[in-house]
């Protein structure tokens, strides 16, 4: 594994990671979630390079490795969603002289948010995409439903727009691993704790101001779906708690014939993390994205 930094819009340092194995045979390039690091992927990294794939990856800004965006480093913090496109941008072009043929994008959370932009932005740089539990919008329910967050966020945010958000601090927390909401797999859970006890890579709760971007995620991608042209692959965990399926639903029908089979393929029972999730949820969802992958590189 070769890990590096590079430098992202306004000049915040991102760090990156990739494995290239002697006989490719295709690039994809995996976009993390929120508080996400490559650290977390190691396995993946692993399983993908056995199947023949050379895999990039990157620390967003404001986590993991990359540099952060406020003093206090355990808030996630974002001034505008677009420095999460314009860095995945700046980390392709970075890449490209490494890429085997024209690269594969796989997604994660609000990695797939990321994504879609990107796709909508820059249309021919993917062959193919697939976005694993994407975070076409984000769960902050509050009281009655999912975007009870976002009114108090468009209420409040504005006062203190890099404070926590929820009224009280949230720095991380190694929580048990009974009752999360991410993985029915220990193990996985586990080695993903592990990886986060370096407090460097540890991340809270978002800010206002993060919270508000997120908000505005729903709205701008059914507008902004018909400008992606690449085939795009969305996986969903019938059981997540941590984005809303009915904007994946939306999405993919706003795609039309650019999304594969032009309807959501549902893992049955698999909580959000699809990548780290147990072998009953991850082996039918890394399958699914291998056959969507195979019917590019022919």
């Amino acid at each position: 594994v070769v890990q590096g930094s590079l430098t992202g819009a306004a000049g915040v340092q991102l760090h990156y990671a990739y494995v290239k194995p002697a006989a490719a045979k295709a690039s994809i390039v995996l976009i993390s979630g929120r508080t996400e690091s490559v650290l977390k992927y190691q396995e993946l990294f692993y399983d993908l390079s056995r199947q023949g794939y050379a895999v990039f990856s990157m620390d967003h800004r404001g986590q993991g490795l990359s540099g952060r965006m406020l003093p206090d480093p355990q808030i996630g913090h974002i001034e505008d969603f677009q420095l999460y496109v314009d860095d995945l941008n700046a980390f392709i072009q970075k890449m490209q002289p490494e890429f085997v043929g024209k690269p594969l994008a796989l997604a994660h959370s609000m990695g797939g948010a990321v994504l879609s932009y990107y796709l909508a932005q820059h249309p021919d740089v993917f062959q193919a995409a697939v976005l694993a539990s994407p975070m076409h919008q984000a769960n902050a329910q509050l009281v009655f439903g999912p975007s009870d967050g976002c009114y108090v966020a468009a209420a409040v945010g504005w006062a203190c727009p890099d404070c926590y958000a929820g009224f009280s601090a949230q720095p991380y927390q190694a929580g048990p691993f009974a009752g999360n909401p991410y993985t029915h797999s220990e193990l996985r859970y586990q080695r993903f704790r592990q990886a986060y006890q370096q407090p460097r890579v540890q991340l809270g709760g978002p800010s206002w101001q993060w919270l508000s971007e997120a908000c505005g995620v729903a709205a701008d991608l059914p507008k902004i779906a018909e400008k992606i042209k690449t085939p795009v692959l969305v996986l969903q965990a019938g059981a997540d708690s941590i984005v809303t399926a009915s904007a994946q639903h939306e999405f993919c029908k706003a795609l039309g014939s650019s999304c594969h089979q032009s309807a959501v393929t549902v893992i049955p029972g698999a909580a959000h993390e699809l990548l780290i999730e147990a072998d009953q949820y991850r082996l039918p969802a890394l399958n699914a994205m291998q056959a969507f992958f195979a019917r590019y590189l022919r």
